[in-house]
């Protein structure tokens, strides 16, 4: 499930975190390659492809919410567009792998470690709360703490009717308890809302990752040359890459729109 470490000089570094950093030099020639062709010709078919692309998503998530702020949006737009080209770049790494033991022992998908995932979940979910709490104020506090109780406690009888009296303390405490309970489970969801978002990523990206190795591994030796099997695995992992990156940018998203509603 965790990477291993690679001494590289005076340096130990993990076989994800080195990814990390190959995708990213990669990606950064790959959006000056794209600028470059965008000044040269708008209408290039990569230029064209990549904006159509881009323009889709971020015109699905506006329509999802519309009220969440740019910034917001921009951010998951980014999430979505970072998460993607770590998969895909993942996936063709796991093609050369297979076959270079090289590349096996020190590269692996970064979005197969658990620690990456989990940082963008905690991150993405922490700025959901935050902007929660910006637009309710002190309200959001209610989420967690019973200031006024669920509510099916009547009004506060006479003390001159003990027994009334009594039957009311009783509600009230009852009705403080569930609101105690419904705020520790609120409390919990958010961690779960962490967890759900890093396991979801870690092990739809791992599992095919996994999948891709061994058959291409078999294929090697049943048949020398990998070339169907193979074939059919690598597009299900470009569909699932495509797939995660989406559902994990909207399920952020989805948050942001509960944030804005909740006021």
């Amino acid at each position: 499930m965790f990477p291993e470490y690679i001494n590289l000089f005076w340096l130990e570094l993990s076989q994800t975190l080195l990814t990390s950093l190959l995708s990213l030099l990669i990606f950064l020639m790959f959006v000056w390659w794209y600028n470059f062709l965008k000044s040269k010709n708008e209408s290039n078919f990569i230029v064209a492809s990549i904006d159509m692309l881009v323009e889709a998503m971020d015109d699905f998530f506006w329509t999802v919410s519309d009220k969440v702020p740019t910034s917001v949006k921009t951010y998951i737009l980014f999430l979505f567009i970072y998460i993607l080209w770590n998969n895909l770049f993942g996936l063709f790494l796991d093609m050369f792998s297979s076959v270079n033991p090289f590349l096996e022992h020190n590269f692996r998908p970064v979005t197969t470690d658990v620690y990456f995932n989990a940082i963008l979940a905690v991150f993405g979910v922490l700025w959901s709360l935050v902007y929660w709490f910006k637009n309710s104020g002190l309200h959001f506090l209610e989420r967690y703490i019973p200031l006024h109780g669920v509510g099916i406690s009547p009004s506060m009888p006479s003390i001159k009717n003990p027994f009334k009296f009594i039957i009311w303390l009783i509600v009230k405490i009852l009705d403080i308890a569930l609101w105690l309970f419904i705020g520790f489970l609120e409390f919990v969801w958010e961690f779960t809302k962490m967890l759900s978002l890093t396991l979801r990523l870690f092990w739809n990206i791992f599992a095919w990752a996994v999948l891709l190795w061994l058959v291409v591994t078999a294929t090697i030796y049943a048949a020398k040359v990998p070339l169907i099997a193979p074939l059919i695995v690598f597009t299900m992992e470009l569909l699932i890459g495509f797939l995660q990156a989406f559902v994990f940018s909207l399920l952020v998203l989805i948050y942001f729109k509960m944030a804005e509603e909740s006021h």
